[in-house]
């Protein structure tokens, strides 16, 4: 039934963005492991780097409006944060395990799943220990907003008195004031089209225009030529196997945590106990999977063994990852030291690549390796060809046996709807005088990924002050539209006068009867409705007038108001809930307001794209 509300509310999710009050997402970045590069954003003393960004986002492309509204909710997390933690508030242990085992995608038949937990972390995260990290955080942004999420009571009277509002109707009949109608009446003779070409002379002058004759070395359309066997394709596979990137591994770990900000002493214990537990394995290898059972302080793999499943380079962290790739099938580790505390590696299996999988790819960079000499060979061609017969690009088109093409008119200054045309080094060697002017080919200009282009001009249209006679149906045009708007707006507003004083009511060529309401606005535009539901209806029929934004000028007879109707429990409830959402939305944003106040939010120059 509230739709309008529904679709309307400024909802927690868009404060906060991935701060997943049902634990959905997961998208709280780090903003611990500080780099060198310039920061976005530091809210007190934490720094929020492009790359917790990039995290954020989740790899997805996101133009510059995006970007910046993610910035956005990562400084609003990281105040609730900085709230948190000087409020003294954490995580216990059995609180964190409590958390995850109740998330339904970690769930099976109902039960925690440590296979589908495995599985998860292995296709989105480090290590349990950073997920684990990521779940402490947003359950503390959950506990700094649970004092203001569910907790408003909303009074009855104020629950009816908006379903009333949403619920009511108006039965309207529109009457239309369009510009064109009133063109009889918009001056358009000779002296009124010369006053408006004469004040507006810049608008009516075309731009200096050319088309270009062109044509395209690319190593990528000469690789396309050639061919391989299948001999070529498998020897090069079996000489290049690591090239190709996909390699796994499957270790299993035994992890003994270290406290955030341990103290130097607190640390050297915990490796103690490492080494200790490392000899313990080695005297019994056989027992690795018991003992990480037992022992490890990772309770996303400990259960398991330690097994971590199969990954990848760049799935872990450096020091982690460094080991896991230079050890042998059942070699174990000497203790190795990450951000997470101090583990124990053992390499269970290692899981080469299927050829078939990556055959096209091998056949595609043995064939642009033919192609580079010859690339290498045309392009010096080409150099000679263009500079030689620089009046043509026939000697080029024989004997490279490169097609030329044709563009578009170019404009200076404009941007060309072909990608390839629009660098700006092509469009600098056009406009050139030598180019231009000279009418010689361009050098080969290098357009990037090994692509050489000659364009010569084979038109020009230079620029010039176009005549009123070229101009003057497009400024009759403009005329009518300009000052008929602002006749239909006059002729309207003064039949809304007369009718409002009960003049001419029925006399008017009045559409057919339609129903609004504030949740189903029909065909009108959201300023229509306003001004229909904004009308004095004590009296009916009422009137309400609206110019709208293609210059019309619209007016409304609304002859009957039909009430809302009761709701039913269920839409009261409904309706109660996005109110009470709504006041928490309030709450929340004075909240972060306060914690602006609070917390300096520092904004970096650096761009967040």
């Amino acid at each position: 039934m509230f739709e309008f509300v529904q679709n309307n509310k400024f909802v927690i999710k868009v404060l906060l963005g991935a701060v997943a009050l049902t634990f959905v997402g997961f998208g709280v970045g780090s903003y611990t492991t500080a780099v060198d590069e310039p920061y976005l954003a530091k809210v007190g003393d934490v720094k929020i780097h492009k790359q917790d960004l990039d995290r954020a986002l989740e790899g997805q492309p996101a133009d510059a409006a995006t970007r910046q509204a993610v910035l956005e909710n990562l400084i609003r997390q990281q105040l609730l944060l900085s709230d948190a933690h000087d409020s003294g508030l954490t995580v216990s242990d059995a609180q964190l395990r409590k958390t995850i085992a109740a998330i339904p995608a970690l769930q099976e038949n109902g039960t925690f799943s440590a296979e589908r937990y495995k599985q998860f972390l292995a296709g989105r995260y480090q290590s349990s220990t950073v997920f684990e990290e990521l779940v402490k955080r947003d359950i503390l942004l959950q506990g700094q907003l649970a004092s203001l999420v569910g907790s408003q009571i909303v009074p009855r009277t104020v629950v009816e008195r908006m379903a009333g509002v949403l619920g009511e109707s108006r039965e309207v009949r529109a009457l239309m004031f369009k510009p064109e109608a009133f063109a009889a009446e918009v001056k358009t003779d000779d002296a009124a089209l010369k006053a408006f070409y004469e004040a507006s002379l810049k608008r009516f002058r075309t731009p200096e225009a050319i088309k270009l004759d062109y044509v395209v070395l690319s190593q990528d359309a000469l690789a396309a030529g050639q061919t391989v066997t299948d001999q070529e394709v498998e020897s090069y596979y079996n000489a290049h196997k690591a090239d190709f990137g996909s390699e796994e591994r499957r270790v299993s770990h035994i992890l003994l945590t270290v406290p955030p900000k341990a103290t130097a002493e607190q640390k050297a214990k915990v490796r103690g106990a490492a080494e200790a537990l490392l000899k313990e394995v080695r005297v019994n290898p056989a027992k690795f999977a018991d003992l990480a059972k037992t022992r490890s302080q990772d309770p996303g793999s400990a259960a398991n063994g330690g097994d971590l499943g199969f990954f990848g380079r760049g799935a872990m962290v450096k020091p982690f990852e460094d080991v896991a790739f230079r050890m042998q099938p059942g070699q174990i580790s000497e203790v190795v030291e990450t951000e997470f505390g101090f583990h124990i590696l053992k390499l269970e299996e290692v899981k080469q690549p299927v050829f078939a999988a990556v055959k096209g790819e091998v056949e595609q960079r043995l064939k642009r390796q033919k192609a580079a000499a010859q690339f290498r060979a045309a392009s010096e061609k080409l150099g000679e060809l263009a500079y030689q017969q620089g009046d043509s690009l026939k000697a080029i088109s024989e004997q490279l046996k490169l097609t030329p093409q044709r563009s578009d008119w170019l404009v200076r200054g404009k941007p060309a709807s072909d990608p390839l045309l629009n660098n700006p080094k092509l469009i600098e060697a056009a406009f050139s005088d030598d180019v231009l002017k000279g009418k010689h080919n361009s050098e080969p200009l290098d357009m990037g990924k090994n692509t050489l282009v000659v364009v010569r001009v084979a038109e020009h249209q230079p620029e010039r002050q176009q005549s009123l006679d070229e101009v003057k149906e497009v400024i009759k045009a403009e005329l009518v539209r300009r000052e008929g708007a602002k006749l239909a707006e006059k002729r309207g507003e003064a039949l809304l006068a007369e009718l409002k004083a009960g003049k001419n009511v029925d006399g008017q060529p009045w559409e057919a009867a339609k129903t609004v309401s504030r949740r189903a606005f029909g065909d009108l535009s959201l300023s229509e409705v306003r001004a229909v539901f904004a009308a004095n209806v004590t009296k009916l029929p009422a009137f309400a007038g609206v110019k709208q934004d293609g210059g019309n000028y619209v007016l409304y007879r609304i002859d009957k108001v039909v009430p809302a109707t009761t709701p039913s429990p269920a839409e009261r409830s409904q309706l109660g809930g996005l109110i009470g959402e709504m006041t928490a939305n309030a709450q929340v944003a004075s909240y972060l307001e306060a914690l602006r106040e609070k917390y300096k939010v520092t904004l970096s120059q650096q761009p967040a794209e």
